[in-house]
């Protein structure tokens, strides 16, 4: 079941995002909040599979990157921000890009560890971000998860361009540094698991194992 937080101070875009989530069955059942504390009220009397924050201040990002939770983390914002515990998408965003990252979030959640995939001599669950070999472990932010998520169902090398829309969504105003700076921490990351991203081309990526 989809159980999904949405908070936006603001009524009309969240009433309007609410709505799409139900009419095409992306939720199951959403939750609107109009104040942060109610939000959080809430984060601590139920479990959701996703957790949509409408222009969340710095104070209010920085509370939500402490908490230890494996939760789906999106903002929207009106401008770019680094946030490595979200998925940032940056006004105005392609609502059917949003709405497809959603239902992958949670699909990537509602995984149980059992339903970890093996990526080289690694165990890699999206859901839980992390990789795993014997008593090694290591930990993958939001986007690093679904960068590497992405990536290892592809067998031919994936564009930039693809990769700002799939993982970031359209009209977000990203930029080539930010792909390549989660690329680059990827691969360090990566560097004692033998798995690899090789720019396959001109601002092309590809996972090798």
């Amino acid at each position: 079941m989809r159980h999904i937080l949405l908070y936006s101070a603001t009524v009309l875009p969240r009433q309007a995002l609410a709505g799409e989530m139900r009419a095409l069955s992306v939720a199951d059942e959403v939750v609107e909040t109009d104040t942060f504390e109610a939000a959080v009220d809430a984060m601590k009397r139920e479990k959701f599979s996703t957790l949509i924050f409408d222009e969340p201040t710095a104070e209010q990002r920085e509370y939500l990157a402490q908490r230890k939770t494996n939760v789906p983390l999106f903002y929207l914002l009106s401008r770019p921000v680094e946030a490595p515990e979200a998925l940032v998408y940056q006004k105005p965003f392609r609502l059917p890009v949003l709405l497809t990252a959603i239902i992958a979030a949670a699909a990537r959640f509602e995984q149980s560890d059992d339903s970890a995939v093996t990526i080289g001599l690694w165990k890699f669950s999206s859901a839980g971000r992390v990789l795993t070999f014997d008593n090694q472990e290591i930990r993958l932010t939001e986007k690093e998860a679904a960068l590497l998520d992405y990536l290892r169902r592809k067998d031919a090398p994936v564009d930039r361009d693809t990769l700002l829309r799939d993982i970031w969504g359209y009209g977000e105003g990203i930029s080539t540094h930010t792909l390549e700076k989660h690329i680059y921490r990827l691969r360090q990351k990566q560097d004692n698991t033998g798995l690899t991203f090789t720019a396959a081309g001109t601002d092309c990526y590809k996972l090798v194992n």
